[in-house]
């Protein structure tokens, strides 16, 4: 499977409006031999696998790299004072 922009555009639809993923803060780049990457941040690892997963399902023949980043979160160090 090539991607062109009848993929790409079924790729950002996905991205956006599918119910388990609803997300706007992934991209996608085009890789060497004809795949994609998928790039961006998350809150958590399941988040990830799930987005991950449900792209390589929806499109079985184009090989699809996960390089989906974790958001890291912590408590502030100092309190802020109002």
């Amino acid at each position: 499977m090539t991607v062109d922009q009848y993929v790409e555009s079924r790729l950002q639809h996905l991205l956006a409006e599918d119910d388990r993923i609803t997300e706007q803060g992934i991209r996608f780049v085009h890789t060497e031999g004809g795949g994609i990457s998928l790039v961006g941040e998350v809150e958590s690892a399941e988040r990830r696998d799930l987005i991950c997963r449900v792209v390589g399902e929806a499109f079985p023949q184009l090989p699809v790299r996960c390089n989906i980043g974790l958001t890291r979160v912590h408590e502030p160090e100092e309190v802020e004072e109002l």
